[in-house]
């Protein structure tokens, strides 16, 4: 490894070995490579910190690593890691180039109208006001199960993720709390039975 253009550090491209997106950028000195390949975890070294720190470890949110290669410079590496938890970026999003919308980005909108709401901020009426919020996650889902076309479903469904999303940081709850509990009972043995109470 040429660790000399960049005063030991060597840059490490993440990419998710099932979809192939760059999900980021980050660097490493021969004690973090020595440390992700003893662990099987990436593990990188913080300029701003200046300090190693593995990815995921306040977070949760780690990469297995499944293969490293070097480029033919011998001063850059690629990672193929399988990704555990919600989201790589610290922005909560899947990765840190993502264009797109996703669950991450609207959690962050959520969070942001609970620490600077506006008077005309629907979200953060919902957040002040508990009974207007039960009310609404109550008609969302009665309108979800009278669906009737994908259309509806649809709309309907996006209506509840909003609410339950709402709820959820009303709560303290976060998305990587909730991927870890679907994971947590995806491994489970045995199944709740389908009953209506």
């Amino acid at each position: 490894m040429d660790y000399s253009k960049l005063d030991g550090l060597i840059p490490a491209v993440i990419q998710d070995a099932e979809t192939s997106e760059v999900l980021m950028v980050g660097f490493m000195n021969d004690v973090a490579l020595a440390e992700t390949r003893r662990t099987g975890f990436a593990t990188f070294f913080s300029r701003s910190r200046n300090r190693l720190w593995m990815k995921g470890e306040t977070s949760g949110n780690t990469q297995e690593l499944l293969r490293v290669e070097l480029d033919c410079d011998r001063d850059a590496l690629r990672f193929r890691v399988r990704q555990r938890g919600v989201g790589f970026c610290h922005l909560g999003r899947p990765s840190c180039w993502s264009d797109g919308f996703d669950l991450g980005a609207l959690e962050d909108v959520i969070h942001a109208r609970a620490r600077q709401a506006a008077p005309e901020s629907g979200t953060a009426r919902l957040l002040a006001d508990r009974t207007l919020l039960t009310a609404k996650l109550k008609e969302e889902a009665t309108e979800l199960a009278a669906a009737e076309t994908a259309a509806e479903a649809v709309g309907e469904t996006a209506d509840l993720v909003y609410m339950g999303l709402v709820a959820l940081a009303r709560s303290g709850g976060s998305l990587t709390d909730v991927l870890a509990e679907l994971e947590r009972r995806h491994g489970a043995v045995s199944r709740r039975p389908m009953v209506a109470k």
